[in-house]
């Protein structure tokens, strides 16, 4: 008889194992994977730029550079944590003497995201004229370092609203009391499908560094220059009502900035407000484009002859009352590769510049997503 009971108990103790594994194996089975992955890239880009009779505005010049942007890190649950650098090598150089380290952590939920550490440009979603930004500008100085908080909505009617905030500490040493940043924004307000579209950009550049705004010749005297750029624009795409146009678009806006020095002898100097607005249009059929941007109003960049491009990040033509650029050009796009030949007219009231441009960059990210 206790051999029957233990035989029985052992038989039901085996059938409850056999219930509990298959109800375990159900849960495992019907449990969301969690999203935990490592991640890699390394970007490549290139780019050919080549300026000539551009004198008084701009010094002439050709710069051929590359650039490798490596990084790798893990995704998980909407989030991602980044480690790597960037390392551009320019013609005839034998070493990369421009480079850079990156690291970041960066969230994704809904319609919002953010980015925190030392992280590309190339993650902004704004449109920023080039009197903000030129391209090799950007090319050779390719990092956020703070933080950038966006909103980009998904649904395109009955409107799009993407916005944009940037806070930059792009340099400083705050052991000689030397801190330099900026703050960036953008804001875009689209209606059916960006027929109609508004908004506006801003940036906000504080530079207090006595060692560099020493050249304007004062002696130290300058410690402090402020900079405050704006654009306000209203726009129509009517690409969507000519399927055979890939772009067809135009934009008129105030492109306007304020600048003011502070020194140690004087205080405040008065801001200095330079009003200007610009028409754009823009066409492209079948990869070949015309963008034409036409500038008129106030010179801007008041202290460009003392501290020159490196520190106008903008284009050196918008210090012409009246300025005119026109770019053709072909580009060739694909789901990890975009190429774009540019030939660029500048016209101003003094002179007409020509530039030839060609820019190349391969998202390996994108790449590898096809291989693997």
């Amino acid at each position: 008889m206790r051999k029957t009971y233990f035989f029985l108990s052992c038989l039901l103790v085996q059938k409850l194992v056999a219930q509990t594994q298959l109800e375990s194996q159900e849960e495992i089975l019907n449990k969301p994977k969690k999203e935990i992955s490592f991640i890699y890239d390394a970007d490549f880009e290139f780019l050919f730029d080549n300026l000539e009779y551009s004198d008084p505005f701009w010094d002439t010049r050709t710069l051929i550079a590359a650039k490798l942007s490596p990084e790798i890190g893990i995704s998980f649950f909407g989030q991602k944590l980044k480690f790597g650098g960037f390392f551009t090598l320019k013609m005839g150089e034998q070493y990369p003497k421009q480079w850079g380290l990156t690291l970041s952590y960066n969230f994704e939920a809904k319609d919002f995201s953010g980015y925190f550490g030392i992280f590309s440009k190339k993650r902004r979603i704004g449109q920023y004229p080039l009197m903000f930004f030129r391209q090799d500008y950007e090319f050779l100085h390719p990092l956020i370092n703070g933080v950038m908080l966006q909103y980009d909505s998904k649904s395109n009617y009955p409107f799009n609203l993407q916005a944009e905030f940037i806070f930059d500490w792009y340099g400083g040493d705050l052991s000689k009391r030397i801190d330099e940043f900026l703050i960036q924004g953008f804001l875009k307000q689209s209606f059916l499908e960006q027929k109609i579209y508004w908004g506006g950009g801003l940036l906000l550049y504080h530079t207090k560094n006595d060692e560099f705004l020493n050249l304007d010749g004062h002696h130290f005297d300058t410690y402090l220059l402020d900079r405050f750029y704006y654009y306000a624009f209203i726009g129509s795409d009517l690409s969507s009502l000519v399927p055979e146009m890939k772009t067809l678009s135009f934009e008129l806006g105030s492109l306007s900035s304020l600048e003011r020095k502070r020194r140690h002898s004087s205080g405040n100097d008065p801001f200095s407000h330079q009003v200007g607005w610009q028409f754009e249009s823009k066409v492209a059929y079948k990869g070949f484009g015309i963008d034409n941007k036409l500038y008129w109003g106030d010179s801007q960049y008041k202290y460009f002859h003392q501290y020159g491009e490196e520190f106008y990040a903008g284009l050196p033509f918008y210090q012409s009352s009246l300025y005119n650029r026109t770019e053709f050009y072909y580009e060739y796009q694909n789901r990890y590769l975009k190429a774009r030949a540019s030939f660029v007219l500048h016209a101003t009231q003094k002179k007409v510049a020509n530039q030839q441009m060609i820019s190349l960059v391969i998202d390996t990210a994108k790449l590898f997503s096809l291989l693997f």
